[in-house]
């Protein structure tokens, strides 16, 4: 079996084991939060049909769960935890809601009695700013910024589930301020530290939760280029490493022929030694040549990822480029593994140039113009998305959240395509374009690209072009289906129609748009994992993702290769599966020490309370 399925995707996998079921015990993508948890409770066959019906439902933009989790003045949205504060002065609340296990109940942390416990002489200052910069492990780490009447600017981290202040820090600087942690190091990060060229430069902090140990030396990041996280700089806590990325390698712009790299460097989180610094070596880290041609940097994105199969850390970078002889802009997903060679290991501190030789060389090549270095990529590691030259392009502003699932090949955007006659309305849908391998391709080599052909043609030789799904379907305006008017509604709703933001990962997507009259946004979920399983929520036929059909006469569909026929949104009647009908979890927390004021306690989430405004659907 485990030769059969060698060359199979997951999904391809998931439908063998349906005709026989020795194939649901396959374990095609062991780093996947799903075999996590097969490992603990032998439910592989369970496993094998999440992990195979969210990449599906990904793909085909199809989310399983739709509803209104909340109503917040802020929000973040870090691995599947929801933390959004609510403030109603004198009194302000931070909520946290495990979306990810379908919580029914939700941490509930009094903000005002929280600082007046963590920065006692705070008390004395009416106004303050509280802001939630990262919330892993049941550890949340936030800003507390207060004048009296100098302001100052404090880090408080701390575990509310088990009422615990781990740590208060006096801030010198709050500049772009990050925090990343697991359940045993904790690393902030700013970017405040003025180098001798006149540039800012990010330095790093760490904290040893256990012990609560700050360790004693902080790190001068000064060959880490770029200051907006996400962007153009991304830092990672993977497996036992703390991982920075930029994909800058030069502090001015230059106007010539140039090459860009990454540079990444990871360090062990328990060993914050200089010595022990890694960083990717030139050839591994190779990004593209400015010959390419330009790059629109408002759609750019940026992010370090652990592959779910092979549990390789990959750089994973959006662009929207001109492309050099092509009419139109495109939009592009890069993928490049993380590769540091044991035998060229840094044997020095990254805080200074000198010591980081190869982190110079770098720059110092840089320097150097050089119009022939255009690597070959392979067609796996370069999925073409949009193309302004042979279609209509949503424009920036319409285009809320953008991101990309490696996992199942696609790109998934939050857009508003509400008619252009109707500037005052709003029609916010999902966008997902989904690629897949052509079927003759068994072999599971894939080449690089052809010198000989242009540098998007060798995809095409590779892949079929892509499908591009919306959710929810179009409305039939002469036979409109009620329950479809009211899935539009919670994804716009009428009273909500401000600005959007919006975040997501490999399960699901959060946003928040509008303000009512007490200047509360609503934050609207949808989940793409089948076991989500909310409390409260009505359940209701699959909607399926409507999948577009393509307006040009291409090459590929005369051949017949291009694998877009088609289709349109329905709804499917088939009853739950049993891993839905499971009752919600719920957490408790341990009880606040004798004599000790309770700044924590757990309550009934939210969204029960938001009746009809929360719907799953069944495949």
């Amino acid at each position: 079996m485990a030769s059969i399925t060698e060359y199979l995707d997951i999904d391809e996998v998931f439908d063998l084991s349906l005709c026989c079921h020795h194939f649901q015990y396959l374990a095609k993508a062991p780093h996947t939060v799903e075999a996590q948890e097969a490992q603990k409770t032998g439910h592989f066959s369970r496993a094998l049909r999440r992990v195979a019906k969210r990449r599906r439902a990904l793909s085909q933009a199809s989310p399983y769960v739709l509803g209104i989790v909340g109503l917040a003045d802020s929000y973040e949205y870090i691995h599947g935890i929801l933390c959004y504060i609510i403030e109603a002065r004198p009194r302000r609340w931070l909520r946290i809601l495990d979306l990810r296990r379908s919580s029914s109940h939700e941490l509930v942390i009094d903000i005002p009695t929280l600082v007046r416990e963590a920065v006692p002489r705070s008390a004395k200052s009416r106004k303050y700013k509280f802001r939630v910069l990262y919330h892993a492990n049941g550890i949340t780490s936030c800003l507390f910024s207060f004048a009296l009447p100098n302001m100052e600017n404090w880090l408080l981290i701390f575990n509310a589930e088990e009422q615990k202040l781990l740590a208060t820090v006096p801030l010198e600087s709050t500049a772009k301020i990050f925090v990343r942690n697991n359940k045993e190091y904790l690393y902030f990060g700013t970017h405040s530290e003025e180098g001798a060229d006149g540039y800012k430069k990010w330095v790093l902090t760490g904290f040893r939760i256990q012990d609560r140990f700050w360790f004693p030396r902080k790190f001068h990041l000064t060959s880490l280029v770029g200051y907006d996280v996400g962007s153009t700089v991304c830092f990672e806590i993977i497996d036992d490493y703390f991982y920075g990325l930029s994909n800058q390698t030069d502090f001015e712009i230059r106007e010539t022929d140039w090459v860009s790299y990454y540079h990444c460097f990871r360090l062990p989180l328990g060993e914050p030694d200089p010595k022990k610094i890694q960083t990717m070596d030139k050839e591994d880290s190779w990004r593209r040549q400015h010959a390419e041609g330009p790059i629109d940097d408002r759609w750019g994105f940026l992010k370090l990822e652990k592959d779910e199969a092979s549990g390789e850390v990959n750089i994973i970078e959006s662009r929207k480029e001109w492309l050099s002889g092509q009419s139109g802009s495109r939009r592009s997903y890069y993928i490049t593994e993380v590769v540091f060679r044991p035998e060229l290991e840094v044997n020095g501190d990254d805080s200074s140039q000198a010591a980081d030789p190869r982190s110079a060389n770098i720059l110092n090549t840089l320097n150097k113009p050089n119009t022939t270095d255009i690597r070959p990529r392979s067609p796996k590691n370069v999925h073409p998305g949009d193309d302004s030259s042979v279609m209509s392009m949503f424009t920036r502003s319409q285009t809320h959240l953008r991101s990309y699932q490696q996992s199942c090949n696609t790109y998934l955007d939050l857009v508003d395509d509400a008619s252009s006659g109707s500037p005052n309305s709003r029609r916010l849908r999902l966008r997902a374009g989904h690629r897949k391998r052509k079927p003759n391709l068994f072999t599971g080599v894939i080449p690089t690209f052809n010198s000989g052909l242009k540098f998007d043609e060798q995809p095409k030789q590779i892949y079929q072009p892509n499908e591009i799904y919306y959710w929810p379907p179009e409305q039939e305006q002469h036979n409109r289906n009620l329950f479809l008017d009211r899935v539009y509604r919670i994804l716009n709703p009428p009273d909500y129609l401000g600005g959007v933001t919006a975040t997501s990962d490999e399960r699901s997507l959060i946003y928040a748009t509008g303000e009512d009259t007490n200047g509360l946004k609503v934050l609207i979920y949808l989940s793409f994992d089948p076991a989500a399983r909310l409390a409260g929520m009505l359940r209701e036929g699959y909607i399926l993702g409507e999948q577009e059909v393509p307006r040009l006469h291409t090459k590929e569909l005369e051949e017949g290769t291009g694998g877009i026929t088609p289709a349109s949104g329905g709804f499917s009647q088939r009853p739950l599966p049993s891993y839905i009908s499971n009752s919600p979890s719920i957490h408790t927390i341990i009880p606040p020490p004798k004599g000790g004021a309770s700044w924590a306690w757990v309550e009934k989430a939210m969204y029960q309370d938001l009746s009809g405004k929360f719907f799953t659907f069944a495949l």
